[in-house]
């Protein structure tokens, strides 16, 4: 029998710092939300150590793993992908990333899943990285309808993760724009996952000052006028300048080094919403909270306090309208909370390891 949708403590969890070593792989405790948690003999990075790590531990290990490739989506669209095999693998991870991001930027959060005990698929979305795009200028995110991105990831799924073994566990992990992808992917294929993590999932989008109904409207004239390609207002061409302090990271050292990936590889320097995007996007959030109901994937759903890239709205009728998903959130967490203080984040990494081995232990009972 299936958890019921939780929302701890007046709608969240609200975290609380706890002892931040990793231990042996072992559960202390199956309940999460008492912050009772799975504690790893794990390399983790630091601030102050990261680029040291970086280069000489996560770097040379991914590398020894990493497999590559490229599959034809339904359509014949090119799509990059990576995968890293772990010999005593568990389950598998699939990623599903976010706007404007690409494999290599979660090179920290994969290290971390193959020491626990996982292996990890990870594609570049159609847009993205080295996958297929629609339009030219490599700054600009275009996508035609989020029903290409699900397709393409249910290609990937098919002919890739579960090529050789149509039997294996696995489990969603997804940020942002991904959540958006795996929210509506868990709508219409409940069956695939075991268990789904969303890290600041784009469950309802934000607009800024315009009210989203002018959003709407704006959108579907672009759409009207065949002017879709065009960037939407406050967008544009990636400019090789680095923001930190209005970034969606709380890591100068991550920031700066996903930045010098960007300066070194135009293929990824994704940076800018088209039109078309937009309005895909809009549509999307709409059209998955009408379908959350048909989720039967047990989630744990995190939200940034500090997020200014989605609203946090979405994410709470998304939690409060399915069976089985529970929110947690980091108030002092920007969007990407997977690049947040090292506090948050062994905290993050504590709660995900806890959970899946919560959610495996439930499903060996059934």
């Amino acid at each position: 029998m299936r958890e019921n949708s939780e929302i701890i403590n007046n709608e969240v969890v609200k975290n609380e710092m706890v002892n931040n070593e990793m231990i042996d792989n072992e559960v202390v405790n199956n309940n999460v939300i008492n912050n009772e948690i799975i504690k790893h003999d794990m390399i983790f990075l630091g601030e102050e150590d990261y680029m040291e790590k970086i280069i000489h531990v996560v770097g040379p290990r991914l590398d020894d793993l990493r497999k590559k490739g490229y599959y034809q989506s339904v359509d014949g669209a090119e799509i990059y992908y990576e995968y890293y095999d772990n010999p005593k693998e568990k389950a598998a991870i699939v990623i599903s990333h976010g706007f404007c991001e690409f494999t290599q930027k979660f090179e920290e959060v994969i290290f971390y899943y193959i020491q626990a005990g996982y292996s990890v698929y990870i594609p570049d979305h159609r847009g993205h990285g080295y996958s297929q795009r629609a339009v030219e200028n490599w700054s600009k995110v275009y996508i035609r309808t989020y029903d290409d991105y699900v397709m393409d990831f249910h290609q990937f799924i098919t002919s890739i993760v579960l090529k050789d073994n149509v039997d294996r566990k696995l489990v969603l992990y997804a940020h942002s724009m991904g959540g958006a992808i795996a929210a509506l992917f868990l709508e219409q294929y409940p069956d695939i996952f075991s268990s789904a993590i969303l890290s600041s999932p784009m469950l309802e989008i934000e607009c800024g000052k315009t009210p989203t109904p002018l959003v709407w409207l704006a959108m579907l004239y672009k759409k009207i006028t065949r002017t879709g390609e065009d960037y939407v207002s406050g967008h544009g061409d990636f400019d090789g300048i680095p923001h930190f302090d209005t970034s969606t990271c709380l890591s100068r050292a991550r920031y700066h080094h996903i930045f010098n990936m960007r300066l070194q590889d135009i293929k990824y320097q994704t940076w800018g919403a088209t039109c078309a995007w937009t309005l895909a996007s809009l549509k999307a959030v709409r059209k998955l909270q009408k379908r959350v109901k048909q989720v039967k994937t047990p989630i744990l759903l995190f939200q940034a306090g500090r997020d200014s890239t989605v609203k946090p709205g979405g994410q709470k009728r998304f939690t409060q309208k399915s069976m089985n998903t529970r929110l947690v959130e980091f108030s002092d967490s920007k969007h990407e909370i997977y690049n947040a203080t090292t506090e948050i984040r062994k905290e993050y990494y504590h709660m995900i390891f806890a959970y899946l081995e919560e959610q495996f232990a439930v499903e060996s009972q059934k």
